[in-house]
């Protein structure tokens, strides 16, 4: 496990490499929730092994620096776009998880040729405007807990800097195996009409239910839930990833 830093202009972007060794496997790259950080997916990726897999943490989380502004989408994918475009990677998979869905899948459909596999995380296909004082109830609900793993200025920057932003009409340029992730019947994520909408623009897409609540294969941060993608990966073998 090695970590690293790259420079998205003037700000420091953080990311976890498992360096997996295996040539045969299509790498993946893991985007985290709107207020997780890379460390929390460490057992994740070290479970992957030997196929490599890293994990971005995105502007104002963890130990990637915190700009006093520009927190918009553009600026979430340009922070993708430079871990991958410095890393030895050329085509891969992307799993995005929460509100990383969103900057996933803004990266995914401006890069079509670059992306073998899409991994949806308990997050509709969208980007949400964050209504006048989300930042605040947030804060609140979470019991300050999330200032561990972002500043405030983060938070209010994402609530102001947010806007709808509807990817459904895109996804039918994505032409690789898609695993969409949804939460179980208490989640606030992803929708049973949420899913369906991402059915109706990619049909031969997967869905698989995941409790975040509960430790073992269902849990998206637990090693054990490296076997939920090892299956989807066997599975779509003969699609052109493995």
């Amino acid at each position: 496990m090695i970590e690293g830093w790259v420079k998205n202009g003037e700000i420091r972007i953080h990311y976890l490499d498992n360096t997996g060794p295996s040539k045969e496997t299509t790498p993946l790259v893991i985007i985290p929730g709107i207020a997780e950080t890379g460390e929390e997916y460490e057992d994740l990726i070290q479970a992957l092994l030997p196929r490599r897999a890293l994990v971005v943490t995105m502007r104002g989380r963890g130990q990637s620096d915190a700009p006093e502004s520009g927190f918009t989408l553009e600026h979430h994918v340009s922070d993708i776009e430079v871990v991958v475009n410095r890393i030895t990677i050329d085509k891969f998979a992307i799993f995005g998880y929460g509100r990383g869905v969103a900057y996933a899948l803004g990266y995914a459909v401006a890069h079509v040729d670059r992306i073998n596999g899409l991994i949806i995380g308990d997050y509709p296909a969208m980007q949400k405007d964050l209504p006048e004082g989300w930042s605040d109830f947030f804060l609140k609900s979470t019991n300050r807990r999330v200032l561990e793993s972002m500043t405030l200025e983060t938070l209010k920057g994402i609530e102001k800097d947010s806007t709808d932003v509807d990817f459904l009409k895109h996804l039918k340029k994505i032409d690789c195996p898609v695993l969409i992730l949804q939460g179980s019947e208490e989640s606030v994520g992803l929708t049973e009409d949420g899913a369906k909408d991402y059915l109706r623009a990619m049909p031969d897409a997967r869905v698989r239910i995941i409790d975040p609540d509960k430790p073992g294969s269902t849990n998206p941060k637990s090693a054990e839930f490296a076997d939920t993608l090892k299956k989807f990966f066997q599975e779509t073998k003969n699609c052109g990833i493995n």
